[in-house]
């Protein structure tokens, strides 16, 4: 069978606050800033997280939230994502650090943590 998948480029994720949303995965989760886009035409904005070499988060927010672009919405009752997965060296350190920020976690055992970002979606930490 012919492997068709290269290798992973992104996750896009709509999300509530794009300003909140960035600093909570920059400060709770250590990811960095890369490339920002705006389209003042459609009134949204993008920013791609950046995490090792692997792991790459596209959040796309509205200048305005209120207000809706042309496209596909997706409702709660549509199928998306169930949660997003990362690797830590330290479960332990991270956790701390998660816990001292004030993150519940809903799943916690030494191999595997869970718990939700402020959109509500479950992110789950787990030793490689």
């Amino acid at each position: 069978m012919v492997n068709l998948i290269k290798s992973f480029d992104h996750v896009a994720i709509t999300v509530k606050n794009l300003d909140e949303s960035i600093n909570w995965y920059v400060n709770n989760l250590g990811f960095t800033v890369g490339r920002r886009i705006e389209n003042k035409e459609r009134g949204t904005r993008i920013a791609f997280l950046e995490a090792g070499s692997q792991a790459v988060l596209e959040f796309f927010g509205f200048v305005d939230p209120k207000k809706t672009v042309d496209g596909p919405v997706l409702k709660t009752e549509e199928t998306g994502i169930k949660h997003i997965s990362f690797f830590v060296d330290n479960m332990e350190e991270v956790c701390k650090k998660l816990r001292n920020a004030g993150v519940e976690f809903t799943t916690s055992t030494s191999e595997r943590v869970v718990f939700k970002d402020p959109n509500d979606i479950a992110i789950e930490l787990r030793l490689p």
